[in-house]
């Protein structure tokens, strides 16, 4: 982005901040957001396989519970 933009191409300011800034800011913004989404599933994971008793796949075991039934 700052190799290839141009700062006068953008002359003037929005709201008191300075229009080339404010482009660069988007595009960071832009090329981040991906990378922090990832990270927030990791987070997820890792939170509920912390929490988790069993180490494994989240899958339910069977067990006997034939003294129930009679």
């Amino acid at each position: 982005m700052i190799i290839y933009f141009d700062a006068r191409a953008l002359p003037g300011a929005t709201v008191g901040i300075s229009n080339d800034v404010l482009v660069v800011s988007l595009a960071t913004t832009i090329a981040v957001v991906p990378f922090v989404i990832l990270l927030a599933y990791i987070i997820r994971i890792a939170t509920v396989a912390k929490r988790t008793l069993s180490i494994g796949p989240f899958i339910l075991r069977e067990t006997k519970r034939s003294d129930d039934l009679n």
